[in-house]
């Protein structure tokens, strides 16, 4: 009898431990890899319209040549800025200067990667995060979910912006969830919404505060980048119009 009872209180001892030790070590997880800091605003990677851009001609001396690339000059009036274009991404830069000698309107051009490129392969983006976060972690996220371009990317984050670790999430999944929400709130620029880009060129413009419109023309495995600031609205038929003239070779 006293083994029995000496026995079931092993038992009960042991599954009490186990269970502390389980929630613990879920606690601990849940504490590490937290969601509830990301702040994230309700219309990010909200896609809300769409512009269909067809190539139209124009004059050799309209053109405005950077590299492989040429758009329409709607910037003679602009001061080019001068810039280090071994450490800046954005090179040529152009300012237009009101009667008070502020800016009224900028226009940056620039070759980055994709996104998804990025997330995968530079893990300077990471900062202080780079011990929670690897690019195993963000391809492993890509590739089980069939993410292979940028458009297929803002779709997913879009549908888990809201997602939030508890202590019944796996610690794989919160890990998981970590780095998205990190993706989402760090990486990525705060965007009132996106604009999908199709036709002769393929891309997407982040509409963000301030009347600045940050356009992404796709091709050759590049991420071709043309940002536009005003004091004024910036509208799409503007930025249709012009995109339209953009060479790409």
């Amino acid at each position: 009898m006293k083994y029995m009872k000496k026995k079931t209180i092993l038992i009960i001892s042991s599954i009490i431990v186990l269970f502390i030790a389980y929630f613990g070590y879920k606690g601990f997880n849940l504490y590490y890899f937290t969601t509830q800091d990301f702040e994230i605003p309700a219309e990010q990677f909200n896609i809300s319209d769409t512009i269909t851009l067809k190539h139209k001609d124009i004059q050799d001396n309209d053109y405005f040549q950077y590299k492989n690339i040429k758009i329409r000059n709607d910037f003679k009036e602009f001061e080019q800025l001068e810039s280090n274009t071994n450490v800046d991404t954005f090179s040529p830069k152009f300012v237009l200067k009101d009667a008070t000698n502020n800016t009224s309107k900028s226009f940056w051009m620039g070759i980055d990667d994709p996104y998804v490129y990025l997330l995968k392969a530079d893990k300077t983006l990471y900062g202080t995060n780079a011990h929670r976060i690897t690019n195993t972690n963000l391809t492993s996220i890509l590739e089980k979910n069939n993410i292979h371009n940028d458009v297929e990317l803002f779709h997913y984050l879009s549908s888990q912006k809201n997602v939030r670790n508890n202590i019944f999430t796996s610690v794989q999944k919160m890990k998981e969830n970590y780095a998205i929400q990190f993706m989402i709130s760090v990486i990525m620029p705060t965007m009132d919404s996106i604009t999908l880009i199709h036709g002769d060129y393929e891309g997407y413009i982040f509409n963000l505060k301030d009347n600045t419109k940050e356009v992404s023309i796709l091709k050759n495995d590049k991420r071709y980048v043309f940002i536009f600031i005003s004091d004024t609205t910036i509208t799409n038929e503007y930025l249709t119009d012009i995109l339209s003239t953009i060479v790409i070779e």
